[in-house]
């Protein structure tokens, strides 16, 4: 968890937001060193109003945070800590956490944990069709908690990061800068920086292809404006770093 804390806090340092996270994109290498992967689905959070839409069909179900289940297009960097959560609950109980056969199915089983959101948490999602939706559900016969999802024993300290990644409200959840101070990842975490490996780098600049990413373009044309974006020039059929 600490090593996908650092990677999200430069990306989401970057503007960049992942919409894809999920166990399958989390590699492992034989030291336990882990790389977050498969970036298709990523956006920039920098575009202009106009092109910044943010599509609603993200992320495997499973790990898709409530507001985009709810159809929200203006989300952020929160619906990745969502995923993490879905994920650190996964690495508790070994088996994920929802594993919904529809959109309503995976909203029924969050409530069943969490209850249903409030007023406020509703309008934080900020979708339009968040009350129909969550009045079309069938309503839990009670509510269980953490405590009764997660049933091995985890510890008071796994539960309280669970609890704050896992927020309806995506301006109540954990932030990757957070998450990485948690008492769970303090044994990793070294704010002087001592070691390499406690350095939290943070991203030199904001990502933005300044193209309208609301639908798929080719792959020439996304290489082309991030060879563009880098400074190189293409010289026929070579694009090359041009002399200073």
């Amino acid at each position: 968890m600490y090593q996908c804390f650092k990677a999200l806090w430069y990306m989401h340092s970057a503007e960049l937001i992942h919409r894809d996270l999920k166990p399958a994109n989390l590699l492992l290498n034989s030291e336990c060193l882990c790389k977050i992967a498969d970036f298709g689905l990523a956006r920039s959070l920098q575009q202009s109003p106009q092109m910044n839409v943010l599509t609603d069909y993200v992320a495997t179900r499973w790990y898709r945070a409530p507001e985009i289940l709810l159809g929200s297009t203006t989300y952020g960097k929160a619906v990745d800590m969502w995923s993490m959560g879905c994920i650190f609950g996964e690495m508790l109980c070994g088996k994920p956490l929802f594993t919904g056969a529809s959109t309503l199915n995976q909203l029924e089983l969050v409530v069943e944990v969490m209850g249903t959101p409030s007023a406020a948490e509703v309008t934080a999602m900020d979708s339009q069709y968040a009350k129909t939706m969550l009045d079309s559900l069938q309503q839990p016969a009670r509510v269980i908690g953490w405590r009764g999802r997660i049933r091995n024993g985890a510890d008071d300290v796994s539960l309280d990061m669970l609890s704050k990644l896992m927020k309806y409200d995506p301006n109540a959840r954990m932030t990757a800068e957070q998450g990485i101070r948690h008492k769970y990842c303090q044994q990793f975490y070294d704010p002087a920086g001592q070691t390499k490996r406690s350095i939290v780098p943070v991203a030199p600049a904001t990502v933005n292809i300044p193209i309208d990413d609301n639908d798929k373009k080719t792959t020439a044309l996304y290489r082309a404006k991030l060879y563009e974006s880098i400074g190189l020039k293409k010289a026929g059929n070579k694009w090359i770093n041009p002399p200073p």
